[in-house]
């Protein structure tokens, strides 16, 4: 007959409060600001969803929601083993999306990312 084996996973892995991944996904918070670290508002209709499309392809998010503020946050899922929250830093703040052929004009040079710590889910 089959049995289970009682996983022994270090309590500070299931500590409450604390973003828990039972698989190789990441949480990180995104906050996108501009070089004078103002934060960008990501609400404007058209400019907002080709810029936050723009940094989803290129950091491959795995899911994300954004903030319904001025505040230019947005938390975002990403595979772990492609990433951590320096990497993707660099990528965001390497992002153009002030193209000739594009109506937006976003600047993410400034911008910070943070390894989540809680998730909320309504």
């Amino acid at each position: 007959m089959a049995s289970l084996t009682r996983s022994k996973r270090a309590s500070a892995d299931s500590a409450v409060g604390a973003f828990v991944s039972t698989a190789n996904v990441g949480a990180y918070l995104i906050a996108v600001k501009n070089a004078d670290t103002n934060a960008q508002d990501l609400r404007t209709a058209t400019a907002a969803l080709e810029a936050i499309d723009i940094m989803m392809q290129n950091i491959n998010a795995i899911g994300y929601t954004v903030t319904d503020s001025a505040a230019g946050t947005l938390s975002v899922l990403v595979d772990n083993s492609q990433h951590n929250a320096a990497s993707l830093q660099v990528i965001i703040r390497s992002l153009e999306a002030d193209r000739d052929d594009s109506t937006v004009n976003v600047d993410f040079s400034g911008s910070t990312v943070t390894q989540a710590t809680t998730i909320t889910v309504a």
